[in-house]
């Protein structure tokens, strides 16, 4: 009788021939070679040389008996040849590691690709796990390239071409929020003056707290006025109650330029509360110092007379001199202890109580320091009542 060898039986062979070769081969230094572990090769190698006439109840035998004994690497040879005369034996290829997975055996690294676990540090885990793990460099990842393409769009609005200008501001308007504050922030740097001015109001409309400290430093020292404005107006947006000291501290600084700048921040900041503080520098600045008198005299002195007094033998005489005093006294009031002050100083901080109050006090501090004395408390309740307002509102948006 012929017996057809199909493709799978040369394969088995193949793999059976190994199996003999691999027995059979030279010993290696430090293998035990116990005669009992010598008779356990020969059985091996005697089943692998049956080949596919090879005993499939017999070789799983072999290879319990094997495993019970410790040889596990010739048990797992034992099993190998088991699957390959039978490829649904479920101990042998559970003995291997073998797992079916959509009616496929898998193991190793396959088992575990199969069953969904990614490899991750040199340990396997769960899609999951894995996405928590690597959550931090992903993010990382994520918001590097939505921000270089804020970036981008950024470049197109500072080359103030009408075209791309359009082009840009529909871009922007698509991409997220999270991908715009650094760049904005870096664009209140940059040139032309336009392009600032732009990103303070789209950082205005972010509302953002993050973006009030580039805010508040651009807000004195940019050196365009529009854009000085439009960073100011930002901040009153914000609506944060730590915006008033900064720009307080700036109003004693020894720059006249700076002064003013931080004046007229202020004034458009919108809190009512700043009013003391401006208040109390235009008075520090210009004082409401007490008159000085200042006299402008000619003194002539002349022999009045002479006091003659007799002594034994001589006559002595002393002259009385006489003073002749004229001129003029004047009262004068210091208005400022810098030029600067009268023609620039005072219309910022004027200009800005103005915006504050809402109203007009004149141009003499007593009045407004009277004004401020009067209604400092309705006033900073109301800008407390304004903070939480902008507070409730912001927690209200970032639920949704």
């Amino acid at each position: 009788m012929v017996r057809t060898i199909s493709r799978l039986s040369l394969h088995t062979l193949a793999l059976a021939a190994s199996v003999v070769l691999l027995v059979a081969g030279p010993a290696r230094a430090g293998d035990d070679l116990t005669p009992a572990r010598v008779e356990a090769e020969a059985r091996v190698a005697e089943l692998a040389k049956a080949g596919p006439a090879a005993d499939g109840v017999a070789a799983y035998k072999l290879a319990l008996d094997l495993e019970a004994k410790g040889y596990r690497d010739l048990a797992g040879k034992a099993y190998e040849i088991v699957v390959g005369l039978d490829g649904e034996h479920l101990a042998a290829r559970r003995a291997l590691g073998y797992e079916r997975v959509g009616g496929v055996w898998f193991q190793g690294d396959d088992l575990q690709r199969a069953k969904g676990f990614v490899r991750h540090q040199d340990r396997w885990m769960t899609s999951e796990e894995f996405a928590a793990a690597t959550r931090p460099q992903r993010e990382a990842a994520e918001q590097k390239a939505g921000e270089d393409k804020v970036r981008v769009e950024l470049t197109r609005i500072a080359s103030q071409d009408p075209e791309l200008l359009a082009r840009a501001v529909r871009a922007l308007g698509g991409m997220e929020a999270r991908f715009k504050l650094a760049p904005l922030a870096e664009a209140l740097r940059c040139e032309p003056p336009a392009l600032r001015v732009f990103a303070a109001e789209e950082l205005a409309r972010l509302d953002d707290p993050l973006a009030a400290p580039a805010l508040l430093k651009r807000a004195i020292y940019d050196p365009d006025a529009k854009a000085r404005k439009a960073m100011a107006l930002a901040l009153k947006q914000l609506a944060l109650p730590g915006t008033v000291a900064p720009l307080a501290r700036a109003l004693a600084s020894q720059h006249s330029d700076t002064r003013v700048r931080a004046a007229q921040a202020l004034g458009l900041l919108g809190d009512q509360a700043a009013m003391g503080v401006v208040i109390a520098r235009w008075e520090a600045r210009s004082g409401n110092f007490p008159n000085v008198y200042f006299a402008q005299v000619k003194q002539i002195s002349y022999i009045q007379d002479f006091d003659v007094e007799v002594a034994q033998t001589s006559f002595i005489a002393d002259p009385i001199v006489g003073v002749l005093q004229e001129g003029v006294v004047q009262s004068f009031r210091i208005l400022a202890t810098e030029q600067t002050f009268y023609t620039v100083e005072r219309l910022a901080y004027h200009d800005a109580l103005q915006n504050l109050a809402g109203t007009d006090m004149g141009d003499n501090a007593k009045a407004w320091a009277g004004f401020w004395h009067e209604n400092r408390d309705r006033l900073r309740k109301e800008s407390d009542e304004r903070y939480a307002a902008a507070a409730r509102e912001r927690a209200a948006a970032a639920r949704k």
